[in-house]
This record gives C-alpha cells, sequence and structure tokens, in this order.
C-alpha cells in the first residue's frame, strides 16, 4: 500500500484551518468550556450515549467553527472591496460627498457590463431616480446597485 492509498483509507490530513479549529474544540472540552445547545443535540443525536455525544459534539462544533470563520473572511473580503472601490473613485477625484452619495461607486459602463444592462436603461433609472449618479471629469458614475 502506498501513502495515497493509505490516506485514501484513513482520509486526508486536515488542512491548518481545520487542525486550529480542532485543537480550539480539545481546549474548550479539556476547560469544560461547552456549548450546552449543542451538547444537548449530541447527546439526543446519539441517544443519550455520551461517548458518541462527545464525537458529535466535536464534528458539529468543528462545523461550527468553519462557518464562522467563513462567514467572517467573507465579511472582510467584501469590506476590503469596498474600501478599494471608494479608493479607487477618491483617486479618480470624486469627493467623499460624492462618495457618500453613491454609497458604493462604480463607473457607469463598469455597470453596464456587470449587470448586463443597457445605457437606455441605467439613464431611464438616473432620470426616475432608481440609481444615484455623479459626472467627474467627464466621467459617469453610478450607485452599484442592481436597477
Amino acid at each position: 500500500m502506498n501513502f495515497s492509498q493509505f490516506l485514501k483509507l484513513k482520509g486526508s490530513a486536515p488542512s491548518k484551518i481545520d487542525e486550529a479549529a480542532y485543537e480550539l474544540i480539545a481546549i474548550e472540552l479539556a476547560s469544560n468550556y461547552i456549548k450546552q445547545g449543542l451538547w444537548t443535540k449530541s447527546l439526543s443525536d446519539a441517544k443519550w450515549n455520551e461517548a458518541i455525544a462527545k464525537a458529535l459534539y466535536v464534528k458539529m462544533r468543528h462545523e461550527q467553527l468553519l462557518q464562522e470563520i467563513n462567514k467572517e473572511i467573507n465579511h472582510r473580503y467584501l469590506n476590503d472591496q469596498v474600501v478599494n472601490i471608494k479608493q479607487e473613485a477618491k483617486e479618480y477625484g470624486l469627493t467623499d460627498d460624492d462618495i457618500d452619495y453613491l454609497v458604493k461607486p462604480i463607473k457607469a459602463i463598469k455597470y453596464l457590463s456587470k449587470y448586463n444592462s443597457t445605457e437606455k436603461k441605467v439613464l431611464d433609472a438616473i432620470k426616475t431616480r432608481q440609481l444615484t449618479s455623479v459626472m467627474c471629469k467627464g466621467v459617469l458614475w453610478v450607485s452599484d446597485k442592481p436597477i
């Protein structure tokens, strides 16, 4: 049996994030910091067998931690994107008031392709105030939201 076959039988090694999550769970268990609701669910699912419940608890707590980590990563990524977009707008010449007015500025030309829209639809949305806009250095900027 080679190493890859062994890994297939035993499962692959956990990633660094998985390993950190398991380590945190081990610390929580060692210090008797157990999430009571999750523990009760584990016991219930295990038909009150504590050994099986502990294994279920670890599995569910691991999944819970991974969801929290992914949520935080996504939140930071989205915040970084907004900061980068606002920085691009500022470097182009939009004022802080312009940026606040648009909330999430985007060049109209980019808006067209992002939302697969037409110039007419965008102009009509601006006229009917469904979409806010600012003109800067001959370039139309609009709010990055679907119409």
